[in-house]
């Protein structure tokens, strides 16, 4: 796909929720991510059932929203970013990212500081580091909930990091 935007956009369509468990997957066809569309950072997906690839990038921002009636007050959900560190990956010890999530245009985001480096090792083997947290549903007036995983600044390029989809559920 070309384009000259840099960033990719959200196909907000392409959400697929699984109604027997109250639980939304957000492919990387579904999320915006900044600079998603210049090769030289990220090999996005040619099919919504693609990982999303960081080849290299100093500034890391994934974000997507959702709004369902069926996001109810007093219910507490999991958010969680299904990644895949490949062998070549570098630079992310001391590097954390940062998950938010907050639910309402006017609610007041949770945030969560995740250090990637405490999730793999250097055996070169697969490594799936956790970036999850949960946020509570407080006010239902507003069911739009807003997620983002992100790292500002880094120094030098990070590298091979694949985005392969995120949950919400309950």
């Amino acid at each position: 796909m070309s384009t000259n935007k840099p960033h990719h956009e959200a196909i907000s369509k392409d959400v697929e929720k699984k109604q027997e468990t109250l639980t939304w997957v957000f492919k990387p066809t579904v999320l915006n991510i900044v600079w998603g569309n210049d090769p030289r950072y990220w090999r996005m997906p040619t099919g919504k059932d693609s990982a999303a690839e960081l080849l290299q990038v100093c500034w890391l921002e994934v974000t997507a929203s959702i709004n369902d009636q069926e996001i109810v007050k007093g219910r507490t959900y999991e958010i969680r970013f299904h990644v895949e560190m490949k062998e070549e990956a570098f630079g992310w010890n001391g590097c954390p990212v940062f998950m938010m999530a907050k639910i309402g245009k006017n609610g007041k985001y949770k945030w969560k500081r995740i250090n990637l480096s405490n999730n793999y090792d250097n055996s070169f083997k697969k490594k799936y580091p956790e970036i999850a947290m949960d946020i509570q549903v407080v006010d239902d007036r507003d069911r739009t909930l807003y997620l983002a995983c992100m790292k500002c600044g880094l120094a030098d390029g990070r590298e091979v990091w694949q985005l392969i989809r995120s949950k919400l559920e309950p």
